[in-house]
């Protein structure tokens, strides 16, 4: 199906979800409006492409798709926010690596320090505190590393796989993130391991010792990080109430009660022990706060000088000034 509008209640509504355990109670919860809503599942790069062509009407897609395509917008403010150590997306290091992982925990309190210093979580004017942030940043000397890492690095359209790059390059360097986008991965030396979704729930164990970055980001920034969105092209139809009514069930639910989504057959990790998948959900919430929306301001600015393919300056500067009224407004209604 190839609509893109919602002319009448007959006509069903097509809608993208990521096939993961993230999304499991929200894709549960829509199920129950079939045939009016028809959910599709599929990773990041898929949705983006579906939407991108037509394919959905909306979808739940990376939130960086918002400054890679000009033609997508928020939906609804919905999306999947996450709060904590939620395993979600880390860095798995050897046992080797246990140097490293106090080194990048002291250069964490060092860039917490910087942003709390320049009220990154409530400046009226976020471009400038971000600025002023980076100039600090760059008069503080690297941390001492016997060799620098290498990340394996993910080219997908996942945002997970963008704040993991901005992460490296805040707690490494400019020079050693720009050596290292540059250099084939070399699997000789121990590097750091990313993984991300069900991916990481189901190897986390695997490693001795784990970066957890929906936490990492939080400790950085005192925000919540917002993985995806509900977006839809401009020229579609605004979204019915029922997407916004069944997103905050799902959220409900899944922290009151999470076995109404429990599977039958839970999945396991690579030790075979079941996956506490009721403790991942207490660190997601489906409805943007305005905390969440200054975090995806936060986050896309700093992802902007990584994007190969991004809007234009004028258009990303008009997209953040549309953020901000969004953030304001949402500041509103829940205060």
């Amino acid at each position: 199906m190839k609509s893109t509008t919602a002319n009448s209640n007959a006509e069903p509504i097509t809608i993208g979800c990521q096939n993961s355990w993230s999304s499991h109670p929200l894709i549960m919860e829509l199920g129950k409006y079939a045939p009016r809503y028809i959910v599709s599942k599929d990773d990041c790069a898929g949705l983006y492409k579906k939407l991108d062509q037509g394919d959905l009407q909306y979808a739940f897609c990376s939130s960086i798709s918002l400054v890679r395509n000009a033609e997508f917008e928020m939906a609804l403010p919905v999306g999947v926010s996450v709060e904590g150590a939620s395993g979600l997306a880390i860095w798995g290091l050897n046992s080797a690596q246990s140097q490293l992982k106090d080194v990048i925990d002291s250069r964490v309190k060092v860039l917490r320090e910087i942003f709390k210093s320049v009220q990154l979580t409530r400046a009226p004017d976020l471009k400038a505190a971000l600025n002023q942030a980076i100039e600090l940043l760059a008069k503080v000397p690297l941390p001492r590393f016997d060799s620098v890492p290498q990340l394996r690095l993910t080219t997908g359209a996942s945002s997970w796989g963008t704040l993991s790059r901005i992460a490296y390059k805040l707690i490494f360097g400019c020079e050693n993130y720009e050596a290292m986008c540059r250099s084939p991965l070399d699997t000789s030396n121990p590097c750091i391991d990313f993984r991300v979704e069900n991916d990481a729930l189901t190897k986390r164990c695997s490693y001795s010792h784990l970066i957890d970055l929906s936490e990492l980001w939080y400790r950085m920034t005192g925000l919540p990080f917002v993985s995806s969105v509900l977006q839809k092209k401009r020229k579609t139809c605004a979204c019915r109430s029922t997407l916004s009514e069944a997103s905050e069930l799902a959220e409900m639910r899944m922290q009151v009660e999470p076995c109404n989504y429990l599977p039958d057959m839970m999945p396991r990790n690579c030790h075979s022990q079941s996956i506490d998948l009721s403790g991942v959900w207490k660190h997601i919430s489906y409805r943007l706060s305005n905390e969440d929306i200054r975090s995806l301001q936060v986050f896309l600015y700093l992802a902007k000088p990584l994007e190969k393919k991004c809007l234009a300056d004028s258009a990303f500067t008009l997209s953040m000034m549309r953020w901000q009224q969004k953030e304001t407004a949402l500041a509103t209604q829940f205060g």
